[in-house]
């Protein structure tokens, strides 16, 4: 008996050392892999500094109360990231180059529309190598028509993120059935750790978005906020350290789609905070310990007519056959 308590205290002391390991390794990874705007090494950390970056400027764009010279900053630091990668010669006709390009170009021609002219502005971009694409800037999308009659991938070409709302409120019990289509995302060993709250009262609503970065300009016109969280509770200690993440993941993507399908707007926002921001969030709407934040969802109708949204072009797909 003694033995085998023995035993299990050992395994137990190596499944915790096994996922410590594993968070520490991560962590060695990412600070080694990870990028810094302005002070990329390689071409995949320009890839991804450089399209989110023309992606903060494709929002400004798209923002239904457009503010002339926005983003200053953002542009700033798009151009010198397209300066060093040209510099450093890589391959000016990436897909993503020429899309930030496209979208620098959208920006300047679209201040002068607003009597905002930038001369200084439209010869660095002139200046730099490469040509523009036509898959930057914005596109022109509508409520979808009887999205349900979609098939999988209609429904995927067709759904985009939105930034402007009608002011109809959204059915709360049409949003239950969307989550409840959700629920049948597939998870490890279908333990299903998710769990999603829609913020209705508006004070909280307000509060929240207050800590998140990313969305200014058009968060005042969510009807309802969903916050998906993954619970830790449902993780195996030995080696499933980011287990939640990926099935919380899967998760919200089926959510979005469920959204779409019956025809409620929405857009995604990062939940990648400050810790003081969790921290806020958390004390809100009372998250406890074990769950962790997964995505933030603002949904509403859609407005009549055209609204503009991000392009949001997707690069050509990379696929390894071992």
């Amino acid at each position: 008996m003694r033995l085998k308590l023995f035993v299990k205290k050992i395994i137990r002391r190596v499944n915790r050392q096994s996922a410590r390991s594993i968070i520490e390794e991560y962590q060695k990874r990412f600070e080694r892999e990870a990028f810094e705007d302005c002070q990329c090494v390689s071409a995949e950390q320009f890839e991804a500094s450089i399209t989110r970056l023309y992606h903060t400027i494709e929002k400004g764009l798209s923002y239904q109360q457009y503010r002339p010279g926005f983003g200053k900053k953002n542009v700033e630091n798009l151009l010198v990231s397209l300066e060093q990668y040209a510099s450093k010669g890589f391959n000016t006709e990436a897909f993503f180059y020429e899309t930030a390009l496209s979208c620098l170009m959208e920006y300047v021609r679209k201040n002068k529309e607003y009597g905002v002219d930038d001369p200084v502005l439209a010869k660095r971009i002139d200046q730099l190598p490469g040509k523009a694409n036509d898959c930057g800037g914005t596109i022109k999308v509508s409520a979808p028509v009887n999205p349900e009659m979609l098939n999988y991938e209609q429904l995927v070409l067709s759904r985009h993120s939105i930034r402007h709302f009608s002011d109809i409120p959204v059915d709360i019990e049409l949003v239950k059935k969307c989550i409840r289509l959700a629920q049948y995302t597939p998870s490890a060993c279908n333990r299903q750790c998710w769990k999603t709250r829609i913020i209705a009262d508006k004070d909280k609503l307000e509060k929240i978005l207050a800590n998140q970065n990313g969305n200014r300009g058009f968060g005042q016109e969510f009807d309802k906020l969903l916050i998906i969280t993954a619970d830790l509770r449902a993780q195996q200690k030995s080696r499933e350290a980011f287990q939640a993440f990926i099935d919380g993941g899967m998760y919200a993507e089926s959510v979005l789609n469920a959204l779409f399908s019956k025809g409620i707007g929405s857009v995604p926002l990062s939940a990648s905070l400050t810790p003081v921001q969790e921290k806020n969030i958390r004390e809100i709407v009372n998250i406890g310990e074990s769950e962790m934040l997964i995505v933030f969802i603002g949904i509403g109708n859609y407005p009549d007519g055209i609204v503009l949204t991000t392009r949001s072009e997707r690069k050509p797909i990379e696929v390894e056959i071992i």
